[in-house]
């Protein structure tokens, strides 16, 4: 890939330029990962363990949930310092420290938070994320880690060797969408965004939000002719299959984006057939931000090993050989704001084995296992995707567990675990946030439940729509 000239900084200095503050420091971030994908694995251990050592360091000072520990497996400053360990000794006492599951996190809250975060590292901000177990966790991340976040962002459109100055289309929600009916709300913007925008001259962007008949999102698609599409796989497998089933040319296509779930195992396929055009998979977490990308070559995921340790753990808590599927475990090595060490994410991973064809050293997953999440289905019996409030909903902080069922094409049943039962007027507010979101057309009910479990496969569906037979 031939990346544009960046942004300079000063009049005249246009090649080579001279990249402005921000574009200078994600630039250098990018080199350095230009030559870490083709460390070894020992080499990447040892350029790792002083950033892991610096995040434990931090947490141990600040939080005794994590100096206690830290403290119980050796690796905490003293400990260390008496030891002199070795890789391998490094290695063997970090697998010896517990893994941190999301009903911890959950209940701990405010005690995995640090008062104070290192100079530099910018403010604290919150996210909240029920991620593939619908139990909603609030996390905090500093500046700085959203930066490494944007560092990492640019490395995967290098990757996929990009054209920056393409038309880019985002179908996802729009937060600034006031009226909720089925007509079609698109936002256009002048550029990509951060990060492509900080960096390089791009082309224009658009956000067209999901919360359309998928009618409605073709004809938009057909009107724009964007070079990239990014959006939900789910979605983007019902708007193929509307195409090909009314026989709609949809317009050329560079290359389609699945963000936020997992792709069904015949989406790149039907990208194929249909569009003519390749897809490209992306693996985050809210929690942890870039997990794996997806190789152009040989097509399966290199884990973004420099910015987490990413575990795959089987049953009895040892690392998945290659061919094995378990669960994963991360740690997110720049979030100083909460340091969460051997996290479980509540995913599965199938491991790898090298070498790649692409050349580079990266560890390697076979396939992120996954349920793509059902679509809502409208009284008219189209589809689009299940946005019910989220976010408002999950402002109750009573609400330990939720999972949102589609019964009849025209109401929706919240099953809730609680704390602490909720007050009538938190069940209005629940109540009546689902409602607005989902529009008039639908009615919201509430059922309690001890607990919420996993499919017999161990997914776990936020939304799913089980219509009785009489409604479709």
């Amino acid at each position: 890939m031939i990346l544009p000239t960046p942004h300079s900084a000063f009049s005249g200095a246009i090649w080579p330029a001279i990249p402005q503050s921000p574009a200078a420091a994600l630039l250098a971030v990018l080199g350095q990962l230009a030559e870490s994908q083709y460390l070894t694995k020992e080499q990447l251990d040892m350029a790792r363990r002083p950033q892991v050592e610096a995040l434990m360091d931090h947490a141990s000072a600040q939080l005794p949930f994590w100096r206690h520990r830290l403290r119980a497996a050796g690796l905490d400053l003293k400990s260390r310092n008496q030891s002199a360990l070795t890789m391998p000794e490094w290695n063997a006492r970090w697998a010896s420290l517990p893994i941190l599951t999301r009903a911890e996190v959950q209940k701990l809250g405010e005690k995995l938070r640090v008062s104070k975060l290192p100079e530099g590292h910018g403010h604290i901000g919150e996210s909240v994320t029920s991620g593939s177990s619908g139990r909603p966790v609030r996390i905090a991340r500093s500046t700085l880690d959203y930066f490494y976040w944007q560092a990492f962002q640019l490395r995967e459109h290098v990757w996929r060797g990009r054209d920056i100055s393409g038309k880019f289309l985002s179908i996802l929600r729009d937060e600034r969408r006031e009226k909720m009916d089925e007509t079609v709300h698109l936002r256009p913007l002048p550029d990509w965004g951060a990060p492509a925008s900080v960096v390089w001259p791009t082309g224009p962007s658009y956000l067209l939000d999901y919360r359309t008949p998928i009618a409605g999102l073709i004809q938009t698609i057909c009107e724009l002719k964007p070079d990239y599409i990014c959006t939900f796989p789910s979605l983007l497998l019902e708007i193929l299959r509307h195409a090909r089933g009314e026989k709609i040319q949809l317009p050329p296509l560079i290359e389609a984006i699945g963000v936020g779930e997992a792709s069904p195992p015949e989406l790149a396929g039907l990208c194929r057939e249909v569009w003519d055009a390749p897809l490209a998979s992306t693996y985050t977490a809210a929690e942890t931000g870039a997990l794996a990308y997806q190789c152009l070559e040989g097509g399966r995921w290199h884990l973004q090993s420099e910015k987490s340790i990413i575990e795959v753990l089987d049953s009895e808590d040892q690392p998945c050989a290659p061919g094995e599927t378990g669960r994963v475990i991360v740690t997110p090595l720049h979030n100083f704001a909460m340091p969460l060490l051997r996290y479980e994410i509540g995913d599965l991973a199938t491991v790898g084995e090298g070498p790649c064809p692409c050349g580079r050293t990266l560890p390697i997953l076979d396939a992120i296992p996954g349920r793509a999440r059902d679509l809502l289905m409208l009284p008219s019996g189209e589809l689009r995707p299940p946005y019910y409030g989220h976010g408002a909903v999950m402002k109750v902080s009573s609400i330990r567990q939720h999972q949102v069922i589609q019964t009849r094409r025209d109401h929706v049943c919240l099953k809730l675990v609680v704390a602490k039962p909720l007050t009538r007027d938190e069940e209005s507010y629940v109540i009546k946030s689902a409602s607005d979101a989902l529009g008039s057309a639908f009615s919201v009910s509430i059922q309690y439940v001890d607990e919420i479990l996993r499919s017999p496969n161990g997914k776990f569906a936020e939304f799913e729509r089980r219509l009785e037979e009489s409604n479709g």
